[in-house]
């Protein structure tokens, strides 16, 4: 059973709270923090402490988490494709990952995707990729990926409790006009027709949540930003189709006079707070230049 320990000091600005809220905040599961309670496996300034103890600025907390399911996703490594990072730290990756490729293997063996070339990238350090959330394959834009268990658990929680945000430029026809900002609540369930699709069913579905901004308005299209607060299958793709407004170029729910030069939508932005740290972290992809005809002049000026 593998180990991981880490050693945190409380910053200057630190809010005094217990050790027990603490390690609520951190989102550390109650199973985790159960063994580090009767484990004695977490420390403050060296010593053993109560978990109501009051913490303060400039208090070290070692810990040590001895029991972690440390078993490895089983990516083939693939040599040939290359990863574009555009952000990395000692617990994680942000990738971007192009448009057309997949996001994992659906079988063993399989290679030539996202975790394939991020294990492969991550090797070279000894290191392992564990995937925290995905991208359709026709979708282009930054995907998180973890390089160790200890963090996977704490952000999924951020995902499930809407701090880990997902921004995304979606390009759709102006044939029905937007207002500037609004919501998309319709439930996504599995389309009966079409195994590959989803479609909003109030009745049978799982409750969905898009929120979209209009940045571009043109004669032909809208640029919109999309964030996500809940995380249901092409659920973007699903709520604009179902509003009349497929994404452009969408393979599944663009009819082909939409058919485009591949899907126009892009995961644009990440933020999620630091994985046993403090403050957040917030990283933005280059927006590929199949959205070009589609930027307003300030967009295309900072490309």
């Amino acid at each position: 059973m593998s180990i991981y320990q880490r050693l945190v000091t409380l910053p200057s600005h630190y809010t005094n709270r217990s050790l027990r809220q603490q390690l609520k905040d951190w989102r550390i599961p109650r199973k985790w923090q159960h063994f580090l309670r009767i484990e004695k496996s977490v420390l403050v300034n060296g010593h053993y402490e109560p978990m109501n103890v009051l913490l303060h600025s400039g208090d070290q907390l070692s810990l040590s988490f001895k029991d972690i399911d440390a078993t490895n996703q089983d990516y083939a490594l693939d040599p040939v494709s290359r990863l574009t990072v555009l952000f990395e730290n000692p617990d994680l990756i942000v990738a971007d990952k192009p448009a057309g490729i997949k996001m994992h293997p659906n079988f063993a063996g399989e290679n030539s995707t996202l975790m394939n070339a991020a294990e492969s990238f991550l090797a070279a350090a000894g290191q392992h990729a564990w995937m925290v959330h995905r991208l359709d394959q026709a979708t282009s834009g930054a995907v998180l990926i973890a390089k160790n268990p200890l963090v996977v658990p704490l952000l999924n929680r951020q995902l499930a409790t809407k701090l880990l945000h997902r921004e995304y430029l979606a390009v759709v026809p102006a044939t029905r006009r937007l207002p500037d900002h609004g919501f998309f609540t319709g439930a996504i369930g599995q389309d009966p027709n079409d195994i590959r699709k989803r479609m909003v069913d109030e009745k049978n579905g799982q409750a969905a949540n898009t929120e979209f901004t209009v940045l571009h308005r043109h004669s032909h299209f809208q640029l919109l930003l999309i964030k996500l607060h809940t995380g249901r299958t092409h659920q973007i793709r699903v709520h604009l189709a179902h509003a009349g407004l497929p994404i452009i170029g969408d393979p599944l729910y663009a009819d082909e006079d939409n058919a485009g030069d591949g899907m126009l939508l892009h995961g644009w932005r990440l933020t999620w707070e630091t994985p046993l740290g403090f403050g957040q972290q917030t990283v933005t992809t280059p927006i590929p230049v199949r959205f070009n005809p589609f930027l307003p002049p300030t967009m295309l000026d900072r490309q």
